[in-house]
C-alpha cells in the first residue's frame, strides 16, 4: 500500500508531472541479498511494460509491478533548499 503525506502531495501536484517509483538493484552477496529503497522520480518510467499506472490520492503514479505489498509512505526531504521526494517504511531484507 502506497500513500503519500500531505506535503509530497503538495511538491507533486506542483510539479504537475506523474510520480514513479525505480527500484534499486538486488545486491546479491555470499550469504544475502538485499534491496536498498526505491528512488521517487517525477515523468514516466522508460520502460512502461515494469509498471502499472495507479492513481493514488489523485496523482498519477507507476507502481513498479515487483514492489512488495507493504505499507510504504513518500515524503518530502528538505536539503538546503532542494526538495525532493523518498520512501518512508522500506526495510532491508
Amino acid at each position: 500500500m502506497l500513500t503519500f503525506t500531505e506535503t509530497a502531495r503538495a511538491l507533486a501536484r506542483e510539479k504537475k508531472k506523474p510520480v514513479y517509483l525505480e527500484m534499486a538493484p538486488i545486491i546479491n552477496e555470499c550469504c544475502f541479498a538485499m534491496r536498498e529503497s526505491p528512488s521517487v522520480r517525477f515523468g514516466e518510467p522508460k520502460d512502461k511494460s515494469l509498471y502499472q499506472l495507479a492513481s493514488i490520492e489523485g496523482l498519477s503514479v507507476y507502481v513498479p509491478k515487483e514492489l512488495p505489498n507493504i505499507p510504504l509512505k513518500i515524503n518530502v526531504r528538505n536539503i538546503l533548499g532542494w526538495k525532493t521526494l523518498f520512501v518512508e517504511g522500506w526495510k532491508l531484507a
